[in-house]
């Protein structure tokens, strides 16, 4: 997953109270839609368990994948 996907997820989940909900409460796939993930993306968004934001935000962040250069 790209630097700027992982961004753009972390930052609606900390400026967006409905977002955080949805990714804590297992309901996140509803809303990634925005965010123009490929399915293998998504799969890995949504197989993250975590019991609050900081432990999302730190598995989300296990998955960036550096750019092609």
């Amino acid at each position: 997953m790209s630097k700027l996907k992982l961004n753009a997820i972390a930052a609606q989940a900390l400026l967006d109270n409905e977002f955080k909900a949805a990714i804590l409460n297992g309901k996140v796939q509803e809303r990634l839609g925005a965010f123009h993930l490929n399915e293998e993306e998504k799969k890995a968004v949504m197989s993250i368990q975590a019991m609050d934001l900081d432990q999302f935000i730190r598995h989300l962040s296990g998955l960036i994948q550096p750019a092609a250069a």
